[in-house]
């Protein structure tokens, strides 16, 4: 047994659905190529690339890009060894007992006259060599708890590292799939304004020939500034967009390669997977990232409760000793020692 309370799962939610009603088959369709219905398979639950349901290799190959070349990934990924590593380190010298070897050499020099005898000064080396083990018991299980709250901290920092590729694959979806709205936007209205320029020549062309009015002239004219107008901001934000997906991706902006995308380059998924509440929850790493952290704070808990108990160490050590090197390990040289400690909290305001 361990001091403390034993960590336990919080419970999942029981909800069938979403909402109070029954959940729809398939989203509403729309005239058009791409206004089709779009089929819920219920139970189906969301890949984990799940970007490659658009079907475009040229965003799959961005977000890989993205993700191998992101600082906060690789950030996330030496914070998650780090905590690896200190849990294999702690793991090792809380299990297992401490095993030291000594090997050593001294001058020393003695007056007996200090001590009230004959002989005076003398000067000599003294050679040791031993080996110790020591081994602290986990009567009350606070080491125990102290290694799952480490391990507990170690699937933080994991759920941590999935929550950032996670953002970032959705940040660059989001931001490519802008690209092309705001392509597909300045087309239009370059073909709008292409119209208008036609009319515009029409027109002209009827005033000449007394069927048309300056009024009409200057109407369509109008009309066109406006147009053009309105291309100007939808640039800025498409250039706006490239620049995003270039930091995102880990370049610079001014020397991105990026491709540019268009609703050409991305195909809506026939499915869409529809899984239960219960199930949605354990996939979310943000939620499983605070579970492990409650985790963590119900672990130490036992470690700082476990403070109260006994503590008890036994220690050992064996060893040889002479005046020369060459009788170290000679007859008569052999030293050895046994220890044992049992510490008991008396008084301790607070915890």
């Amino acid at each position: 047994c361990a001091a403390g309370p034993d960590f336990k799962t919080p419970p999942v939610p029981q909800a069938m659905s979403y909402n109070t009603g029954k959940p729809p088959a398939r989203t509403a369709s729309t005239p058009g190529e791409l206004g089709g219905a779009q089929q819920f398979i219920a139970g189906q639950t969301v890949a984990a690339m799940w970007w490659k349901a658009f079907a475009s290799p040229k965003l799959d190959a961005l977000v890989v890009q993205s993700l191998q070349h992101s600082p906060t990934i690789a950030a996330a990924q030496s914070t998650l060894r780090q905590a690896r590593e200190t849990y294999a380190a702690q793991s090792g010298s809380t299990l297992y007992p401490q095993v030291s070897a000594t090997l050593g050499a001294q001058t020393l020099q003695n007056n007996s006259a200090a001590m009230g005898l004959p002989g005076g000064e003398r000067r000599y080396d003294l050679y040791s060599a031993g080996v110790g083990v020591s081994y602290a018991f986990d009567l009350s299980g606070g080491n125990r708890r102290a290694l799952e709250a480490l391990a507990a901290q170690t699937e933080w920092r994991r759920y941590q590292l999935d929550s950032a590729q996670l953002s970032l694959a959705g940040a660059v979806v989001a931001t490519a799939v802008k690209q092309a709205l705001l392509a597909a936007q300045i087309d239009a209205l370059q073909q709008i304004l292409a119209a208008q320029q036609e009319q515009l020549e029409i027109t002209r062309a009827r005033e000449r020939l007394g069927v048309a009015t300056a009024s009409d002239i200057a109407t369509l004219q109008t009309q066109m500034e406006q147009t053009r107008a309105s291309i100007a901001p939808l640039r800025n934000s498409a250039d706006q967009a490239a620049h995003l997906l270039a930091v995102l991706s880990g370049q610079e902006p001014g020397t991105a390669k990026n491709p540019r995308f268009t609703l050409d380059d991305f195909n809506l998924p026939a499915d869409l997977p529809l899984s239960l509440p219960s199930e949605l929850v354990r996939q979310r790493p943000d939620i499983l990232a605070a579970e492990a952290l409650l985790h963590a704070a119900s672990a130490q808990i036992g470690v700082t409760v476990s403070k109260q108990y006994p503590q008890l160490t036994l220690s050992a050590n064996l060893g040889s000793q002479a005046l020369t090197a060459a009788s170290l390990f000679g007859s008569g040289s052999l030293i050895w020692g046994v220890a044992g400690q049992l510490a008991q909290p008396l008084f301790k305001p607070g915890l």
